[in-house]
C-alpha cells in the first residue's frame, strides 16, 4: 500500500511539476497588466520579490484544486485562461476608476451594468459580451473535450493540495504578524501595487465586516464609555445651549480643488465660487478613503463617524452589513433633537442600494432622481446638479421644524472622455501633468465649473432663506484622471477639500480632518453631542493618542455592528425607519376613462416622468403631463378597476406605489 502511495505521488509530481513555471509565467503577465508599464513591473519585482513569489505560490495552488478533479488538464486550462482574465479586468477597471478589482465588486455588478453606456461605447459593450460568450463556451469546451485522466489517486491529490494551501496560508499570516503587509495602513491601490494582484484579489474574498479585536470585552467598552464618551466638556455658559440650525451636507462627487494639481493651468477659473469661499470661510483638508471611485464608502463615513479601514478590502458596507443592520449616524443623532432627516441624489434610488440602506441610516425621506422634475443630463447621461438646488429647498421647506439634508451631487462623475465634447470647452486646459490626458481634463474642469455654479445657486438661496442653515462642503474623492501622487501640491490622492458656511453668522473653525470625524465636528460646533461616536470624536479627537483613539474605535465599531452592543446595554436602540421615496409622497387620486380611445387619465400629487400607471397591476407606460396627470393606453377599465401610480427606474425596478384611485366618471 505504501509503495502504491509512493508511486501516486511521484506519478503526481510528474504531472504537475510544469504548472509552477507556467505559474511564474502567468504571475508576470497579471502583474504586467496590474502594474500597466515596464517600468513599474521591474520595480514591483526588485522592490517586492517576496511578495511576487508568494502571487506564483498562490497561482500555483489554484492550479492544485484542479487536480481534484478526472479531467485536471481542462480545468487547468480554465483556470489559466481565468487568472488572465481577471488581470485584464482588473486593469480596465484601474484605468476608468482608479480602484482596483476586487471580489466585492461582485456585488455590484448590477449597479455596473447600469453604468456601462458611460464608460464604454455600444461596439465595445458589443465586444465584451461576445467575448464573456465566446470565454464561458471555450473554457467549459476545453475541460469537457480534455480526457479523463486515469488512474486517479485522490487522497495523494487531496493531500498535497491541503498541504500548499495551508503552506499559503502560513506565509499569508506570518506576512502579516511581521508587517510585511499591512492593509489597514495601506490604501487598496497601494496594496495591489505592492502586493500584486493574486494575494489581493484572494484577500478580499476572505476579507469582510470587521475582524473581533483582540481587546474586546465588556469591560473595555464601558471603561471607553465612562472614561471618553460621557464626560463631554461642559460648554461656556453662554453657548450652554445647543444650537439647532439646519444642517445641509452637500457631497460633491469627484470634486476637488483643481489647482492642487501641479503643473495644470486654464484658460480660466473653473471653480470661482469654491475658491472665493476657501478664502472667507472656514475649511481644510479631508481624508477620505477612496479615489477615483467608490462614493458610498465615504458617505459611510461621514454619516456614520466610522472608519472604514477596519472593514475588509474594498468592502462596501451598503452593500453588506447595512442591507439588514441599523448603524448609528449623524440622521439618528439629529433626529434625537427633532430634526427631519432627508437624503437627496440625482442618479438612481438603487444604485448602492440607497433605497434600501437609507433606511438603516435613519433618513426619513429619500428623493433619487426617480422622485425629481426639470432633470436635465449632461453629454454622458449625467443629471446636472443644477436641480439639486431646487429639492434641497424644497426639503427645507416642506418640514414644520429643523432638518438635516444630505445631498449627493453626480455631474461631475466619469469617464471622462480623451476626445472633446460639445458644450464643454468654456475652459480650456493651457497645460496638464504628463500622466493626465489634457482633453480629459478640459471635460472635467468645464463639469466642474457647472457644479460650482450649482453651490453658488444654493448659497444664494440659503442666504434669503429665513431659517438659520449651516451648510458643508465637501468633495467625496478625486476623480479618475490617472493622477500621480508627486503631481499634487497636497501629495495625497485621498484627500479633498470642505468648506463651512452659514447664514446666520455663527463663528465655526477649520481645520485638516478625516471624513468619519467630519460630522461630529461640525455638530461639536454648534454643541450638539448626541450620538456614542460624537462624542466619542469630540472628546477623543482634539488631544487624543492616536493609537488609543483609532483603537477604541475600532472596538466600538465592532461593537456596534457585529458585537454585543455593550455600548447599548445590551441591545441597538437603532430601527429602520419606514422611508418615504420623494420629499412628498406620490398620490393617486382620482382617475377617468374613455373607452372610445381606450385612454386613461391618472390625477393627483407629486408625478414624475418616471412615473407609471399600474392598472390591476399591470404596468401602462404613461405620459407625463404635468405633476398632477398622466395618460395611458388601456383596455377594459371599469369603476371597479384597482388603479395607482407606480415610480420605476430607467431599468424597470420598481421604487414606489401609490395608493389607488377613485374613478372619477366613465366617457360616454
Amino acid at each position: 500500500m505504501a509503495s502504491t502511495r509512493a508511486q501516486a505521488f511521484r506519478k503526481f509530481i510528474r504531472e504537475t511539476w510544469y504548472m509552477l513555471p507556467v505559474s511564474l509565467i502567468l504571475a508576470l503577465i497579471i502583474e504586467f497588466l496590474n502594474h500597466h508599464t515596464p517600468e513599474k513591473l521591474i520595480l514591483f519585482l526588485s522592490g517586492h520579490p517576496w511578495m511576487f513569489l508568494f502571487n506564483v505560490e498562490i497561482i500555483f495552488n489554484t492550479f492544485l484544486f484542479a487536480e481534484l478533479f478526472r479531467r485536471r488538464r481542462g480545468t487547468r486550462w480554465a483556470l489559466g485562461i481565468l487568472w488572465v482574465v481577471l488581470g485584464a479586468v482588473n486593469s480596465i477597471v484601474q484605468v476608468t476608476r482608479v480602484l482596483p478589482f476586487t471580489t466585492r465588486d461582485v456585488l455590484l455588478i448590477p449597479d455596473g451594468l447600469k453604468m456601462i453606456t458611460v464608460y464604454f461605447k455600444w461596439y465595445e459593450i458589443a465586444g465584451m459580451f461576445v467575448g464573456a460568450a465566446l470565454l464561458i463556451a471555450g473554457i467549459v469546451l476545453v475541460v469537457v473535450k480534455c480526457r479523463k485522466r486515469e488512474p486517479f489517486d485522490r487522497a495523494v491529490s487531496v493531500g498535497v493540495f491541503c498541504a500548499v494551501t495551508a503552506l499559503t496560508l502560513v506565509v499569508g499570516k506570518v506576512s502579516v504578524e511581521v508587517g510585511d503587509i499591512d492593509w489597514e495602513k495601506t490604501s487598496l491601490v497601494d496594496a495591489y501595487q505592492n502586493y500584486g494582484f493574486a494575494y489581493g484579489f484572494t484577500y478580499t474574498f476572505a476579507d469582510f465586516g470587521i475582524e473581533r479585536p483582540i481587546e474586546y470585552s465588556e469591560e473595555l467598552v464601558e471603561e471607553i464609555a465612562g472614561d471618553v464618551i460621557e464626560p463631554t466638556a461642559a460648554p461656556e455658559p453662554e453657548e450652554a445651549e445647543p444650537l439647532t440650525p439646519n444642517v445641509v451636507f452637500v457631497q460633491l462627487e469627484s470634486f476637488f480643488n483643481v489647482h492642487d494639481l501641479v503643473d495644470a493651468e486654464y484658460s480660466k477659473e473653473p471653480i470661482p465660487v469654491f475658491r472665493e469661499l476657501m478664502e472667507t470661510c472656514p475649511h481644510g483638508q479631508l481624508k477620505v478613503p477612496s479615489v477615483g471611485g467608490g462614493t458610498a464608502n465615504t458617505e459611510f463615513e461621514v454619516l456614520t463617524g466610522m472608519n472604514l479601514d477596519y472593514f475588509g478590502a474594498g468592502e462596501f458596507p451598503y452593500n453588506t452589513i447595512l442591507q439588514d443592520t441599523t448603524c448609528e449616524t449623524v440622521a439618528f443623532d439629529l433626529k434625537e433633537l427633532g430634526y427631519t432627516a432627508t437624503a437627496v441624489h440625482n442618479y438612481t434610488g438603487t444604485f448602492y442600494g440607497r433605497n434600501t440602506v437609507y433606511a438603516q441610516l435613519g433618513f426619513d425621506r429619500f428623493v433619487p432622481q426617480e422622485y425629481m422634475n426639470g432633470l436635465t443630463y449632461n453629454a454622458l447621461g449625467w443629471a446636472h446638479d443644477s436641480v439639486l438646488t431646487g429639492e434641497t429647498m424644497k426639503a427645507l421647506t416642506t418640514t414644520p421644524g429643523r432638518d438635516f439634508v444630505f445631498t449627493v451631487t453626480v455631474q461631475s462623475h466619469g469617464k471622462y472622455p480623451d476626445t472633446p465634447v460639445e458644450g464643454l470647452d468654456d475652459i480650456a486646459v493651457l497645460a496638464a501633468p504628463e500622466t493626465v490626458n489634457a482633453t480629459a481634463l478640459q471635460n472635467y474642469v468645464n463639469e466642474l465649473s457647472q457644479v460650482d455654479a450649482f453651490i453658488g445657486a444654493l448659497i444664494d438661496e440659503l442666504e434669503d432663506f429665513d431659517e438659520p442653515t449651516v451648510l458643508v462642503l465637501y468633495g467625496d474623492h478625486l476623480p479618475a484622471l490617472g493622477i500621480e501622487t508627486d503631481e499634487l501640491a497636497t501629495g495625497d490622492l485621498y484627500q479633498t477639500t470642505y468648506v463651512l458656511w452659514n447664514n446666520f453668522g455663527l463663528d465655526m473653525e477649520g481645520g485638516d480632518l478625516q471624513a468619519f470625524q467630519l460630522s461630529a465636528y461640525v455638530l461639536g460646533q454648534l454643541n450638539i453631542h448626541t450620538g456614542i461616536l460624537t462624542r466619542f470624536h469630540q472628546n477623543f479627537a482634539p488631544d487624543c493618542d492616536e493609537d488609543d483613539y483609532l483603537s477604541f474605535l475600532r472596538v466600538l465599531e465592532y461593537d456596534m455592528l457585529y458585537g454585543d452592543h455593550n455600548i447599548y446595554g445590551g441591545d441597538s436602540p437603532y430601527q429602520p425607519t419606514e422611508l418615504q421615496l420623494g420629499t412628498e409622497p406620490i398620490v393617486c387620486e382620482s382617475f377617468t376613462y374613455d373607452p372610445a380611445t381606450a385612454t386613461i387619465s391618472v390625477y393627483g400629487q407629486n408625478f414624475t416622468t418616471y412615473s407609471d400607471i399600474l392598472v390591476d397591476g399591470e404596468r401602462k407606460n404613461a405620459v407625463f403631463a404635468d405633476e398632477t396627470r398622466l395618460i395611458a393606453r388601456a383596455n377594459g377599465v371599469t369603476e371597479d378597476s384597482r388603479v395607482r401610480v407606480g415610480q420605476f427606474t430607467r431599468e424597470g425596478d420598481e421604487l414606489g406605489r401609490s395608493g389607488f384611485g377613485k374613478m372619477r366618471e366613465i366617457s360616454p
